[in-house]
């Protein structure tokens, strides 16, 4: 395969990985009482709906360096359902519809690009601390012109997840607040590595009807036979609840350090819905 052509096709890695990424970590901010620590109780649930717009005119190196080598945009639109089975276990399913270019090259045609199914069961819970395991499994597909550089990657390889994650409610600056940290362990059925993910989340209640949110989503590949990849991206929102079912949140994220990954920036709005 060419210079070009690697190039090209580390840049869609680098890509899907962060929509996984995304759609996984976005759960942990959907309720600030009930991130992916915390289950749903038996019979309740939530669906968000999110748009999404990306760009990017530079990349990570191999070597973390920044090179002005990237053209890239993306525009995707995702559900997410999330719901509380029994009170001892949660399921979790989401997809992904949009198209993504890269250097005028199409990888993905508009249409359904991502998909996941998982389910969270509690280790612990009280009223300030909470822990959840989760198995999961997520697959993407890559459409168009880029099949044959994509597929030498095998990105069509489905990923099996298994992920732990704790949380706690506390004070801050005398308003609510609650933190989580999320790690999973993810193995590829196929051709391609296996991936390391670690998420956090930080939340701050300043009005009664406002949140802010802080997070931060890593991901990297752990088999050190694979060419090597990585990439932690930033994300800053605001969440505001219209009612007790209703809320919507907005904010940006951009990848702040990564090798052979793409230097993202984008902004995102979401619904929420809880019933």
């Amino acid at each position: 395969m060419s210079k070009v052509g690697l190039q090209t096709a580390a840049r869609c890695r680098a890509l899907i990985l962060l929509v996984v990424s995304s759609l996984v970590g976005a759960f942990a901010v959907v309720v600030p009482a009930k991130s992916a620590a915390w289950l749903q109780d038996e019979g309740d649930g939530q669906a968000i709906v999110t748009g999404l717009f990306s760009q990017a005119d530079q990349a990570f190196t191999e070597r973390y360096d920044v090179t002005e080598d990237a053209d890239f945009q993306k525009g995707t639109g995702s559900l997410l359902i999330d719901y509380g089975l029994v009170d001892w276990l949660t399921i979790t399913g989401s997809a992904e519809f949009g198209s993504e270019t890269s250097d005028d090259l199409p990888f993905k045609r508009p249409g359904l690009s991502h998909a996941s199914l998982g389910a969270r069961t509690k280790l612990y819970r009280s009223n300030t601390y909470a822990m959840s395991a989760e198995i999961g499994i997520l697959t993407e597909d890559v459409f168009g012109e880029a099949d044959a550089l994509v597929d030498t990657y095998g990105w069509d390889s489905p990923l099996l997840e298994a992920r732990w994650s704790g949380g706690a409610n506390f004070e801050l600056l005398g308003k609510q607040a609650f933190s989580e940290v999320s790690v999973g362990y993810r193995y590829r059925l196929g051709d391609g590595p296996d991936e390391m993910v670690i998420d956090t989340t930080l939340g701050l209640r300043v009005f009664e009807k406002t949140m802010l949110l802080g997070q931060t989503f890593s991901t990297f590949a752990v088999r050190p036979e694979e060419e090597s990849y990585g990439h932690q991206k930033a994300q800053g929102s605001v969440v505001y609840d219209l009612s007790e079912r209703w809320s919507v949140q907005a904010g940006g994220f951009a990848t702040v350090v990564g090798h052979n990954a793409l230097k993202e920036r984008g902004a995102f709005s979401a619904i929420w819905y809880r019933f």
